[in-house]
């Protein structure tokens, strides 16, 4: 692809300084050669070549305020902007707008030449919205990424995550403090993946091989409307329940701050028979069924 031919900013370069230099001979020879009369055409030459050399090689503006070339990871990230949300991997930080013109394909890295513009036209932009945005102006390389084969057991519920306040799901037993690529989990199920790892530790799903509903018996819990902290030896703050911190999410109950609530709930184990899994997540998890009491704070 040829270079543009345009100057951003303040910046100078030798490509620009060329096109500039051949845009001005042509301007000149254009304006000198028909003329046979060169003391009355000389002032409006000299005032009419600078216009032409500035329109060639566009500084009086450019569509973009900077352009560089970055890399893609082959796998998305969690990570939090407005809220909870995906973000590529763009020179190995989290990248949290996307780049317009550009069809992102998990396991894979790319190479792109992208260029940051204003949307907004210096005017400021709606809330939560960003003041930058970005485009694709060529993929100069996609290769598939190496990996390795994985198989996952991921649990059926969420636990508090231990580096941030947040649910996280329970992956081979442990907190998993990041998202799999491409797979959409649902609360109260028992799931074995198959995916693949790359070197970044994370993991593109390529076939959910099993998913079984994760059943139990009834009873009725008590939930206090404070938080304390989990008392496990680790960060975060866990719901009360039935008087102790209890790590884990109950699969969909949503509270309203502030109450005090008696449910009647599904109580299942986190684990298959035989595998117990880390200290962080509980042995059992809850499905709510029903809220039989639901008691404001003063």
């Amino acid at each position: 692809m040829q270079p543009y031919c345009r100057v951003t900013g303040i910046f100078w370069n030798r490509a620009v300084s060329g096109c500039c230099n051949a845009n001005a001979e042509r301007s000149a020879a254009a304006v000198a050669s028909p003329r046979r009369t060169p003391m009355r055409t000389r002032p409006s030459a000299l005032f009419i070549l600078p216009i032409l050399v500035l329109v060639g090689c566009d500084l009086f503006g450019s569509e973009y305020l900077e352009t560089r070339e970055v890399t893609v990871g082959p796998t998305l990230t969690k990570c939090y902007g407005v809220g909870l949300q995906s973000c590529m991997v763009v020179d190995g930080s989290h990248f949290y707008d996307g780049i317009e013109g550009f069809t992102y394909e998990p396991g894979y890295d790319y190479r792109l030449r992208i260029g940051k513009f204003d949307p907004w036209g210096g005017g400021e932009p709606p809330q939560d919205a960003g003041q930058y945005a970005y485009r694709l102006l060529e993929q100069l390389e996609k290769t598939p990424a190496p990996s390795t084969p994985a198989t996952l057991s991921v649990g059926p519920t969420r636990v508090r995550c231990v580096h941030s306040d947040d649910f996280c799901p329970v992956v081979d037993g442990v907190p998993y403090e990041d998202m799999i690529t491409s797979f959409e989990y649902e609360a109260g199920d028992h799931y074995i993946l198959d995916a693949d790892r790359y070197r970044d530790g994370r993991y593109v799903l390529s076939e959910v091989s099993s998913r079984t509903r994760a059943a139990g018996t009834e009873e009725e819990i008590t939930i206090d409307r404070h938080r304390v902290q989990c008392d496990d030896g680790h960060p975060g703050y866990c719901k009360v329940v039935n008087g102790a911190a209890y790590r884990g999410e109950i699969v969909g109950f949503h509270p309203v701050h502030e109450s005090d609530y008696r449910l009647r709930v599904e109580r299942f184990d986190m684990f298959p028979d035989g595998v117990s899994g880390s200290p962080l997540v509980p042995d059992y998890g809850y499905r709510w069924l029903e809220t039989l009491e639901e008691t404001p704070g003063g």
